[in-house]
């Protein structure tokens, strides 16, 4: 019997929905710098990230970034993500690290 999933595969859902959030905060900064007239501050970086998702999911393990969703994206504390996923504080904040150590990397090149 084939595993079916409602939203779609799990790499495939947090991706998109990472992909969505970070478009949407990026038009958010974008719109503002328009309006204001402010300098762009970090919008390039997070263009290079978005651009680059692909590299970062191709290199990083799904659960990993399912885990930094939790943390940053969705701002529970670590407590509230032990008991979600029931991982260690430990184990969290080692693969939340290695996520967001790929991620700065692809921000750097920008």
């Amino acid at each position: 019997m084939a595993i079916r999933y409602y939203w779609g595969k799990p790499r495939d859902v947090v991706r998109w929905y990472l992909r969505g959030t970070l478009y949407l905060s990026a038009q958010s900064r974008k719109s503002y710098i328009e309006k204001t007239g402010t300098e762009p501050g970090n919008l390039p970086r997070l263009l290079k990230l978005l651009e680059n998702l692909d590299e970062l999911f191709d290199s990083v393990d799904t659960d990993c970034i399912a885990l930094l969703c939790l943390r940053y994206v969705e701002l529970l504390s670590i407590a509230e993500t032990t008991k979600l996923t029931g991982l260690s504080n430990s184990q969290i904040s080692t693969r939340t690290a290695k996520v967001m150590k790929k991620a700065k990397e692809i921000i750097a090149k920008a």
